[in-house]
């Protein structure tokens, strides 16, 4: 086993001995859970043996045969009854179609039960590249000592996969409900490439925490009860196919599937609130499991690490996605590289850049007093997306963890340390990605410099000056009818060079700063208000607060829509100042010459085709995923809605047909890595479009649909790409002509001897 002490970085001391102690709470949460099981449990087994029963019995009453006879009794002076032996009479029995009926039924009931414990998830596993300790001997001896100081069982196997996320994972059985299940481990690289090796071992705590938790037994039962109950409330298949098709048939026989119909929908409406209520207490306990694993990483690497690491996630991923956006703007042009996470941390750089926020990502000191900490996340933010509602809000975490607050000491070395052959490491995983997400084996990668020379001459075009302060970010530019804006009435007021000259320095600024920075924050307000609104996330507690006041989440909707209110105006006023900007820039080209004057138009001309393109494009988008999200799950649908269906995305198909052929009119400027002068249409989509389903399509092909939205996804992807392309040369175009502009109005230098 190799020596890692010199870097498994050093634990805190005086450490409480009951720091990770399970709470009250967390048992009691614990027990809840235990309940809700059982009782599921007992539900559950309950039907399956009783409709089993019930099939036996109905076949078996049918197996009797007719009744004998009945028995007479001497008439005597007190009676003339007529006796039975105690067999029923005929008439008693019920009807042998009866009994088949109901006991076909109940073997269905039974087999319906039984199928959903049996089913098993098809999930991906998407990019999983597995590490052997032979060749990766330093991160196996620290995850081992890692173990040994969590008391945590060693991971069965430990895989890389190119993400921001640490995970435990074990692989999902029926027979894991007996037996124990083997935990994995899954590291992300993305998230390595951002972590100090402090900040590496609490993350990897926090995990082992969840391994050496007694209470992780659950999932598994929790797990296996949720896809049950899931395939019984929400699922269709086979069996809800035949008894469709045998409600259309003879009525003698769709009366007892409209029947059977029924006795499956009250079934499910009972076991929906079960599920709900097993997954209420679940998610409870999750939290609770969360804020324990948290103080284990806290009694190995000090209070402030974790909530450190958790402070990072959001832009180490969002500087992933960034990477990969770029590589995939190489890739069009056949260019791979060989290294995701050198693209990672230039990506970091880039955003902090276009942002003009240097510490972008970045976490705050500590103080100097080892009894003083920094709080990171705000109080204000209590909800979390509803994907993660079994996790705690950041700012309880935080909160929970600094309870007991525990200085660790903090080692700065990068979590790549604990590696052996990074460059292989990292290659092997973004060849994967290459392979999994691009559908691509490129013979050769490139070294990443080599392609990151690429990607800085694309983001030179796409990084606009600080001066604008977002003005250009995420909207569309609309001066107005180009036609009418280049007549010379409209350049009144704008003829001096004095005048000229103030309207351009009015242009970008001190209203400017203070209106950009409103509009953030109401941006920052509407995408928080949406989320709740929706239910995308969950609040945790009663209410939130919002500009000073605490409101319930019934509120969110009716405070979303004022500040979209809010945000209609500012787009005004921005396509206003848009109009004024046009105008002078036209004024000052028009007093240089012809040349500059012709130039500005055609940027303008071309980038208000692109917008309109782009435009068009996703509107169409955005209503095939709407259409096909409600077509999503469901067996049966009715003629009218699949014939929408299918003229939608007939509608989308030639819509995109329409743009493409608009695209092949427009000539591109000089945009970097495209050629001046071409077409734009052929780069928009790198294969012929699809044949578009006729109109009598009484099926549709989900192949077909997944060919067509890859195309929709890939055109939308590039045209977007060239767009922000497009508006980097224009305020270039722009900045130019002001520069030469203002460099004419100075006066000229005598000329020496005169």
């Amino acid at each position: 086993m190799a020596d890692v002490e010199h870097l498994y970085p050093s634990a805190p001391a005086n450490v409480p001995p009951d720091l990770a102690a399970p709470s009250g709470s967390y048992r009691a949460r614990v027990i809840v859970v235990l309940i809700s099981l059982t009782v599921f449990a007992a539900i559950y087994l309950g039907l399956i043996v009783g409709s089993a029963y019930l099939g036996y019995s109905c076949f078996a009453a049918l197996g009797e045969g007719e009744p004998k006879p009945a028995r007479t009794q001497p008439v005597n002076s007190r009676s003339s009854r007529t006796y039975d032996s105690g067999r029923s009479s005929r008439g008693d029995k019920p009807s042998p179609i009866f009994l088949v009926a109901g006991g076909i039924s109940s073997w269905l009931l039974c087999l319906f039960l039984v199928k959903g414990l049996f089913k098993r998830s098809r999930s991906d596993p998407g990019v999983r590249v597995e590490l052997t300790e032979k060749g990766q001997p330093d991160l196996f001896a620290f995850i081992r000592r890692l173990c040994q100081d969590t008391r945590a069982p060693f991971p069965h196997r430990v895989y890389l996969v190119p993400d921001v996320n640490a995970a435990v994972a074990y692989h999902e059985s029926p027979l894991n409900l007996i037996l124990p299940a083997r935990k994995n481990l899954i590291i992300g690289l993305g998230l390595v490439n951002r972590l100090n090796l402090t900040e590496f071992k609490a993350v990897l705590a926090h995990e082992f925490g969840h391994f050496s938790q007694k209470s992780m037994k659950l999932g598994r039962y929790v797990y296996t009860a949720n896809r049950v109950m899931a395939d019984v409330v929400y699922g269709r298949d086979w069996l809800d196919d035949l008894v469709g098709t045998l409600r259309r048939t003879d009525i003698r026989i769709a009366v007892f599937a409209w029947a059977f119909t029924g006795v499956l929908w009250v079934l499910r409406k009972g076991l929906e609130h079960l599920f709900k209520a097993i997954n209420f207490a679940n998610s409870s306990l999750s939290r609770q499991m969360e804020y324990n694993a948290d103080l284990v990483a806290a009694s190995v690497s000090g209070s402030d690490s974790l909530v450190f690491a958790l402070a990072r996630l959001d832009f180490a991923g969002e500087v992933l996605g960034q990477a990969w956006t770029d590589l995939m703007a190489a890739a069009d042009h056949e260019r791979f590289s060989r290294d995701l996470y050198y693209h990672q941390t230039r990506a970091a750089e880039y955003l902090r850049l276009r942002r003009n926020d240097p510490t972008l990502g970045e976490v705050p000191a500590l103080p100097d007093d080892p009894q003083q900490t920094v709080q990171v996340f705000k109080p204000e933010d209590m909800s979390v997306p509803k994907m993660w509602a079994t996790h705690p809000a950041n700012h309880d975490r935080e909160v929970n963890a600094k309870r007991r607050y525990v200085r660790s000491p903090i080692d700065d070395r990068s979590s790549w340390a604990l590696f052996r052959d990074l460059a292989g490491v990292r290659e092997a995983v973004t060849r994967r990605l290459y392979e999994t997400a691009r559908r691509a084996k490129p013979a050769a990668l490139e070294d990443p410099e080599v392609i990151q020379a690429f990607i800085d001459a694309e983001h030179a075009e796409t990084t606009y000056h600080p001066r604008y302060h977002g003005l250009y970010d995420d909207r569309y530019v609309r001066p107005g009818d180009l036609d009418e804006l280049l007549r010379p009435a409209a350049h009144v007021g704008l003829v001096d060079p004095v005048q000229l000259a103030t309207a351009h320095a009015r242009l970008y600024g001190d209203e400017l700063t203070a209106r950009m920075k409103a509009h953030k924050a109401r941006h920052q307000e509407a995408s928080r208000l949406t989320g709740l609104a929706r239910g995308a996330v969950q609040l945790i507690g009663k209410d939130f607060e919002f500009r000073g006041t605490r409101y319930r989440q019934a509120d969110a909707g009716r405070l979303l829509k004022d500040v979209e209110t809010e945000l209609g105006q500012d787009y005004e006023w921005m396509h206003a100042l848009d109009r004024e900007v046009f105008l002078v820039h036209d004024a000052m080209a028009t007093q240089l010459g012809e040349t500059d004057r012709r130039a500005l138009e055609e940027r303008y001309r071309f980038h208000t085709a692109i917008q309109d393109v782009y435009g068009r494009l996703v509107a169409h988008n955005q209503l095939v995923q709407a259409t096909l999200n409600g077509l999503s799950g469901r067996r049966e649908i009715p003629s009218e809605e699949f014939q929408n269906a299918v003229a939608v995305l007939r509608q989308a198909h030639d819509a995109v047909g329409e743009q493409l052929a608009a695209a092949h009119q427009l000539r591109l400027p000089p945009l970097t890595n495209m050629t001046v002068g071409t077409p734009l249409g052929p780069y928009l989509l790198s294969q012929p479009l699809v044949r578009n389903l006729r109109p009598d399509t009484t099926s549709l092909d989900g192949q077909w649909i997944g060919q067509f939205l890859g195309q929709v996804g890939e055109v939308i992807e590039r045209t977007q790409r060239t767009l922000f392309k497009s508006l980097g040369g224009l305020l270039a175009v722009q900045e130019g002509i002001a520069e030469r502009w203002a460099a004419a109005q100075l006066p000229a230098s005598p000329v020496e001897g005169a």
